[in-house]
């Protein structure tokens, strides 16, 4: 199979892998012209991969080492061609009774480097994203191996920027921008997502034994790492969940800063996760104890008014513009 037959063989599968996948997001890539839809599905594929390969249920160790080849592979065929087999795991670190120490791998990472990476590299290359974001974003996930707890703020926002900001980073540079790229945006706009999330999942994190909020926060209302492992919806997790928000909520409107520089193409699909992720942050704002309780969604009806509004191209552009000024819409309980 010649170079172009692979690329092509392989853009097919990430847009199999995207589709499959069940993410919410994949239909907002179809807010974009093919090409950069495509490119899309590259990044979401070898992201969607990296994180499957972090959350399986292996041991830290051996899912460490999984993620360290993954890196390396990742590394050498965003600047070479079909060097895929050339990488080889270090002697003495492969599992007993394991002759290349990937036959009981979760997923078989040979074949899916051979099905993701020529379109990730070729995506990279057209444009342009540096390799430095792509690999940090693996990073992240070895990072989420080794570390369960946060003492402060900037610990959080190193781990929130290597497995939300340079993903960001990375789609700017496929949704395209007028240089100078908003890197200090793009980079608040991903803390911005990700403290959403983790304001999200406080129930979901606790139960495997995870505390993403830092301590010098949470021990400013007087709890304690036991009560942020076994959550109760008391005051003062309502008060720290709303400092939390008031924090987001000045991420978010500093992440708004990329739409002037974006090309047009790219505006809806950013705008639509700047939405979705603003107004999760909205309801978690309005019952701030139920994060103890549930993890907290957006009704259907609010996912339906977000994507109709992006989908059809008057109501779009009748969106104001920052949306900070209009409010939030009104969801259901």
């Amino acid at each position: 199979m010649d170079v172009s037959s692979s690329v092509a063989a392989s853009y097919k599968h990430v847009r199999r892998i995207s589709r499959q996948s069940g993410s919410n997001f994949y239909r907002s890539f179809w807010l974009l012209p093919k090409p950069k839809r495509e490119a899309m599905c590259a990044l979401y594929a070898f992201a969607r991969t990296t994180d499957d390969l972090g959350d399986c249920a292996e041991p830290i160790a051996l899912r460490t080492l999984w993620l360290g080849w993954w890196r390396q592979t990742v590394a050498i065929n965003l600047i070479g061609e079909g060097l895929f087999d050339q990488v080889i795991l270090p002697e003495g670190l492969i599992p007993e009774g394991s002759s290349t120490g990937t036959e009981n791998w979760p997923i078989d990472l040979h074949r899916r480097a051979k099905e993701i990476l020529p379109a990730l590299r070729d995506s990279a290359k057209r444009y342009e994203i540096p390799s430095r974001y792509l690999l940090e974003i693996v990073d992240g996930v070895l990072a989420d191996q080794q570390k369960t707890r946060f003492d402060t703020y900037e610990q959080v926002e190193h781990y929130c920027y290597l497995v939300a900001s340079a993903v960001g980073l990375a789609c700017i540079h496929i949704w395209e921008y007028e240089d100078p790229i908003p890197s200090s945006s793009a980079i608040d706009c991903g803390l911005a997502f990700q403290l959403t999330n983790i304001l999200r999942d406080v129930l979901e994190d606790a139960q495997r034994g995870r505390i993403y909020l830092p301590r010098q926060h949470y021990e400013q209302h007087g709890l304690s790492e036991d009560d942020l492992l076994k959550p109760r919806p008391d005051d003062r997790l309502h008060c720290l969940v709303l400092d939390e928000v008031t924090r987001a909520r000045r991420l978010f409107d500093s992440g708004w800063g990329i739409w002037d520089s974006l090309h047009p193409d790219g505006k809806p699909m950013f705008s639509m996760m700047w939405r979705t992720y603003r107004q999760l942050l909205e309801r978690i704002a309005d019952s701030p104890k139920s994060v103890a309780l549930h993890r907290i969604r957006l009704t259907p009806k609010a996912k339906f008014g977000i994507v109709s509004r992006h989908f059809c191209p008057p109501l779009f552009r009748r969106l104001p513009v920052p949306p900070m000024e209009l409010g939030m819409p009104e969801t259901e309980s």
